[in-house]
């Protein structure tokens, strides 16, 4: 998995299609984990057709903010766009862990 950072844009990609269930902002990161806030999600898999409760419901549960533990095992989140342009950066940061996390 990633070393997500700080301002990455992130996505938790389906299982079994190649789509996306949600995608998001890192808006903190530590050592341990990391936070996204949720600002899209994919309205036709969560079932906001069905009834007018499920749009209200999906608003409030899955655009929130999620804290992902960095040990857990997270392969179904994938970068989008990392706040680093520079490749020799994006390799430096993204590939191993900060030093002071070891």
């Amino acid at each position: 998995m990633h070393y997500f950072k700080t301002g990455d844009l992130i996505a938790k990609r389906h299982p079994k299609e190649p789509s996306y269930l949600q995608i998001g902002i890192v808006i903190d990161d530590t050592c341990e984990d990391f936070s996204v806030k949720w600002t899209w999600y994919d309205k036709l898999f969560f079932m906001e057709k069905e009834e007018e409760i499920f749009k209200e419901l999906n608003k409030a549960m899955l655009l929130s903010i999620k804290r992902v533990n960095r040990s857990a095992n997270n392969q179904n989140l994938v970068m989008l766009n990392p706040i680093y342009f520079d490749e020799k950066e994006v390799q430096k940061r993204y590939r191993t862990p900060k030093k002071d996390c070891s």
